[in-house]
């Protein structure tokens, strides 16, 4: 069964004359496992993908699973018990509290779903050390890095042992050898322990970690490659009719 899957999913901004259609009719079957990259031109609907996977935005119409439960269906406290608790979010911009430890930062979420002081930290360190920066646990992030700064931020998504790990331009703030350990780091998280993980990337280079590329266009999935069939070059080719990449340079 996949771990996610839309079906014939809209999205829409506004009413009337003022209306975008951000997402038009998206179907995407996503397996356990699977690390998706997503890419496209700005307002080209991958964000709203994103936030619609996540629980942030409702659909307008059609339906959203994740783990064979129909999260369009679901209320608001619904949606946000299921982030919770199934939903790991990594954001380009760190998002960490600066006057909390990593150890605090990875720990905090888990403390205020109610799990105990004791148990959250504990999972807090196995978590940084997945991500290799338990040596770092006791640095507030103005003594980090902004690749480290990232890593404890994957380290605090992954401590609630998420079904799926959503990364939006994760990389956007860090220079290229950061970015460079930052997708490492993701793709041996899809290697080694299955986590799946779909990232919304502009950066071609950084798609390349993933196992699977689907481009966005106008609200419409414009392809959806296998790391065996792209290349930095054909993230960027037009796409045909039948859905393959064009010779065009």
């Amino acid at each position: 069964m996949p771990i996610i899957e839309t079906r014939n999913l809209t999205k829409q901004f506004g009413t009337g004359d003022l209306a975008v259609e951000a997402l038009k009719g998206v179907n995407l079957s996503i397996e356990p496992g699977e690390f998706v990259a997503l890419m496209g031109p700005s307002g080209s609907g991958k964000s709203t993908l994103m936030s619609i996977i996540g629980g942030i935005e409702p659909p307008s119409s059609g339906q959203v699973f994740l783990d064979g439960v129909d999260i369009s269906t679901l209320d608001d406290d619904q949606r946000t018990l299921l982030r919770r608790r199934k939903i790991g979010f990594v954001f380009q911009a760190f998002n960490l509290i600066p006057t909390l430890s990593a150890l605090e930062n990875v720990a905090l979420p888990m403390e205020l779903d109610g799990i105990p002081r004791v148990q959250a930290n504990g999972r807090a360190v196995q978590a940084l050390e997945r991500v290799e920066m338990q040596h770092r646990k006791d640095h507030i992030p103005s003594k980090l890095s902004g690749g480290e700064q990232q890593r404890v931020a994957i380290a605090r998504a992954l401590a609630i042992e998420p079904r799926i790990l959503l990364a939006d331009e994760p990389t956007g703030n860090l220079d290229s050898r950061q970015s460079g350990r930052v997708t490492d780091l993701l793709r041996s998280l899809a290697l080694d322990s299955q986590q799946t993980i779909i990232m919304v990337t502009h950066d071609a280079q950084v798609a390349q970690a993933a196992f699977r590329l689907v481009k966005f266009r106008d609200g419409n999935i414009e392809a959806d490659l296998t790391q065996g069939d792209f290349s930095v070059k054909a993230a960027f080719l037009p796409v045909s009719s039948g859905g393959a990449p064009t010779d065009a340079a």
